[in-house]
């Protein structure tokens, strides 16, 4: 049996896209062989972002509409309770919560693909047998294992996976992994703060890899 699992505060749908960072990233990027791969994988996850604060626009846009011409002593929260009675509201939160995870994710795995076939000048796929060895000849593998093999990114990848094509039940894999997500009756339980965690913890590793990227393919050119 499906679990469908929502957070309860508004606050968890709040916007988590930082686009200070984006800019940053940008910058760094500017006028090198890699701003086109930056510019769609920017796009892919500044869309992922508003697609995932669409609740909380919901809730506190009918809050400000009905406040702004009648004073209303409650919070967008109590709005936002409301809608928490309907069935329908608690599985759209569940499969947005969901989806958005794997978008942010996908655009992640996307962007080191897109960068591995630009470094190395052919065609790569994820699931070619050989992706790990290449991930590790191009940026070592201290570095590989921080972008492509830590924990973190390993079980997101398997949350991914599972959601994708096991129906979001957990995997054997997955069970023997850490750190492990929350699993209920074998069911994979994604919520807007595990999207919001992932986001933030990918940042830095995205910031990382374009830099070193631009690195190896500066040498590469001479």
């Amino acid at each position: 049996m499906k679990i469908v699992f929502t957070e309860s505060s508004l606050s968890s749908f709040e916007d988590f896209h930082d686009s200070d960072w984006l800019k940053q990233v940008a910058q760094l990027v500017k006028g090198t062989e890699i701003e086109g791969l930056f510019e769609e994988f920017a796009a892919h996850w500044l869309g992922s972002a508003r697609a995932f604060i669409l609740p909380w626009l919901l809730a506190n846009g009918v809050y400000d509409g009905i406040n702004s011409i009648v004073p209303l002593p409650t919070s967008p929260q109590d709005v936002w309770n409301g809608y928490l009675k309907i069935t329908g509201f608690h599985a759209a939160l569940w499969k947005l919560s969901e989806g958005m995870y794997c978008s942010i994710y996908y655009a992640y795995e996307n962007l080191l693909v897109n960068l591995l076939q630009k470094i190395k000048g052919k065609e790569i796929r994820v699931t070619d047998r050989d992706f790990t060895k290449l991930m590790i000849e191009v940026y070592g593998d201290k570095f590989a294992n921080k972008t492509w093999n830590s924990n973190f990114i390993s079980v997101s990848r398997e949350i991914r996976n599972c959601i994708v094509h096991n129906g979001g039940m957990v995997s054997n894999r997955l069970l023997e992994m850490k750190p492990r997500p929350h699993i209920e009756k074998e069911n994979v339980i994604i919520s807007a703060s595990d999207t919001r965690i992932l986001y933030n913890k990918l940042k830095p590793v995205v910031y990382e890899t374009f830099g070193e990227s631009i690195k190896i393919l500066q040498q590469k050119a001479g």
